[in-house]
């Protein structure tokens, strides 16, 4: 668990110190991943991005530069690092499926109408040793608790603020990419400054964005979407029968031409598969979701068919963590490691 306060360089700098201890496998990860972008067209690229996040992202350069300073980093090869997923879909060089699978839902869809929101966490198995809480409370803004990785800037994962709002991202390849803001800046935007998912979408609406990724909210009210972001055009997804779900892919008419399928016997995920699963699942469960009932849907493997708990080995994406988000209550249910096989600790505001 991350304490971290003040202006967003010293949250950085407090980020790196409590996790000095790992900084070799914080310097292992980061070799490996800017090791598939070695001889890749990327100075353009990322020269576009810097302009940019000097505009319009000083949060996460200030972020970066303090993890950096913490960890002794050099900062250029650091930013070069938290910009890699968004490089390697510019430039074809992504070698692995970065999944998740999301869904919210209010209402008559569970239990006493309790606001849940629900995230599996797909992401390289290199990432459960550097994953850790955070607590955040920032110069300016709510107060908030997110799940991140070691070393990443920003809400490097899902997190919920003090006014309950909660927040959830997955990754889409996509053909809609250009110079923005990254999701886990646009996440640490919504959570210290933004209340209710109405705020939300009005800021997404207008704030340049990289694309590449679906947003996923939940308040306390029980209001819930899904952003579709694309670096030029977006798209929401509302609730239908209180519920809204998200995979790897788009599914709004503005923004699923944009989806890119992997090549025939590349990683995709199974994202399509996984969203029917998890919306059949929610549909059997209606009326009587509640923590329980969440944690058997984000554990599930589907009597052999497609999972949503995703198991994998090597430096495969599969699922490295559950999180569970009850923004009335302003609590979180965390599980650090397969949902099929760890528990949950609960963390509040």
């Amino acid at each position: 668990m991350l304490t971290l306060q003040g202006d967003h360089f010293q949250m950085g700098l407090q980020h790196g110190r409590q996790v000095l201890d790992l900084r070799p496998r914080i310097l292992a990860v980061i070799d490996r991943r800017l090791a598939a972008l070695q001889g890749k067209p990327i100075a353009g690229p990322l020269q576009e991005l810097e302009r940019t996040w000097e505009q319009q992202a000083r949060s996460t350069l200030d972020m970066v530069a303090g993890i950096a300073e913490a960890l002794e980093i050099d900062p250029a090869r650091l930013l070069r690092y938290a910009a890699a997923s968004y490089l390697e879909d510019r430039v074809g060089a992504g070698a692995q499926a970065e999944g998740c699978t999301v869904w919210a839902a209010s209402g008559p869809a569970t239990a006493g109408g309790v606001p849940i929101l629900a995230k599996n966490r797909d992401y390289s198995l290199a990432h459960a040793a550097l994953q850790t809480l955070a607590r955040a409370t920032p110069r300016e803004g709510y107060r908030y608790l997110y799940v991140t990785s070691a070393a990443s800037p920003g809400v490097f994962s899902s997190g919920m603020n003090e006014q309950g709002l909660a927040v959830a991202d997955t990754h889409v390849l996509s053909s809609d990419l250009g110079p923005g803001l990254a999701r886990y800046t646009l996440m640490m935007e919504l959570l210290e400054h933004h209340a209710s998912v109405r705020a939300a979408l009005a800021y997404l609406r207008r704030a340049p964005q990289m694309g590449g990724g679906n947003l996923i909210l939940l308040d306390a009210e029980g209001r819930m979407a899904v952003f579709e972001a694309g670096h030029r055009s977006r798209g929401i997804v509302y609730p239908r029968s209180h519920v809204v779900t998200a995979t790897n892919h788009f599914v709004s008419p503005a923004m699923r031409g944009q989806y890119r399928r992997r090549d025939a016997g590349g990683p995709d995920g199974q994202s399509e598969a996984r969203l029917r699963t998890i919306r059949r699942h929610l549909r059997a469960h209606r009326g009587r979701l509640d923590e329980d009932h969440a944690g058997q849907i984000m554990a599930g493997h589907d009597d052999g068919g497609v999972a949503i708990c995703r198991h994998a080995t090597g430096d495969a994406g599969a699922t490295i963590s559950t999180a569970i988000f009850f923004p009335a209550e302003r609590s979180l249910l965390f599980c650090h490691g397969r949902p099929c096989e760890a528990g949950y600790v609960r963390h509040s505001l």
